[in-house]
């Protein structure tokens, strides 16, 4: 339940100096003599060794790969600060004046993206759940004001904190995008199964107020596939960025690059419904709204049309 993608900002190279030794070592891995196969082997299980000793991020990565396997979506932890400034503005614009929002960051690595919510939501209350304790350490050091918390991400301990207004869940619900390329697997089913990415997304939804924002991207599957879908709609569009990672459909499968197409991050809840036609859906471009300045909960504002 990690903030970011395998998309690092520039400058950031993963693993730093060990980055360079795991691709060499992996671009090897399939050579046909059996003896240098064995020798690469042997040569990863120590480098794994060495990495997990001298590397703080990378041994509490795997230690949630051993013990929370079941509850951890994406381990890379990189993040920055205003990572998606057109998503965050369309949410702004959204709400209007309101004052009275609890807001959610699912995933929030190091906190970076709660410190950028602040700067879009000065008055709402803003927490930020992480399940690598080493990252949230980290954000517990940031200097907040007593409208933010930074929780342990754990069902319960989240849902004493909601419902929230909007619930922000970007490049968590993915697992290892960048090697699913380089390998060109085209089935995620050992790897990271369609349902498991819609129990999160209907556990998430269980939190989220009638009229609420979920906003979620850079995902392996398409949130319209998810069993809660049918009570959202697309709030608006912003132009993608650039991502080449393939989508995948509910049985775990590759999709076409066709169906593959980046949908809306930004969905506004409503009563439970007729499913929205995702194929007719406005192009890319942020469409303005001036729904947000309704602030009773329970009315919802009305979705952009589509």
């Amino acid at each position: 339940m990690l903030e970011a993608d395998s998309q690092t900002m520039p400058g950031a190279n993963g693993t730093g100096r060990f980055a360079n030794v795991k691709k060499a070592l992996r671009a090897r891995r399939t050579c046909r003599n059996t003896i240098v196969r064995a020798g690469i082997a042997a040569i990863t299980a120590a480098y794994r060794m060495a990495l997990f000793l001298v590397s703080a991020q990378y041994r509490s990565v795997t230690l949630l790969k051993v013990f929370k396997r079941g509850s951890v979506h994406q381990t890379t932890s990189d993040t920055w600060m205003d990572r998606y400034p057109r998503v965050f503005t369309a949410c702004q614009a959204y709400f209007g004046d309101r004052k009275d929002l609890n807001i959610l960051s699912y995933g929030c690595s190091t906190g970076e993206e709660v410190l950028t919510l602040r700067r879009y939501f000065p008055n709402a209350f803003i927490i930020g759940a992480e399940i690598n304790r080493r990252s949230l350490a980290i954000c517990r050091k940031h200097k907040v004001d007593e409208r933010i918390a930074f929780v342990y991400s754990e069902r319960a301990g989240i849902a004493q904190r909601g419902p929230f207004d909007a619930i922000f869940c970007m490049a968590v619900l993915q697992s290892t995008p960048q090697a699913i390329v380089e390998q060109g697997i085209t089935n995620l089913k050992q790897i990271y199964p369609f349902e498991k990415f819609d129990r999160q997304v209907a556990e998430l939804d269980e939190l989220l107020t009638i009229g609420g924002l979920f906003v979620i991207g850079h995902t392996q599957y398409r949130f319209h596939d998810a069993s809660v879908a049918s009570k959202y709609a697309p709030l608006a569009t912003v132009e993608p960025d650039a991502d080449v990672r393939p989508r995948f459909g509910r049985n775990s499968e590759r999709l076409t690059e066709g169906d593959a197409a980046p949908l809306a991050p930004i969905f506004v809840k409503t009563a439970p419904g007729a499913r929205p036609d995702y194929d007719d859906l406005p192009q890319p471009g942020i469409r303005g709204t001036s729904n947000g300045s309704r602030k009773a909960r329970g009315n919802p504002p009305t979705p952009v049309d589509t």
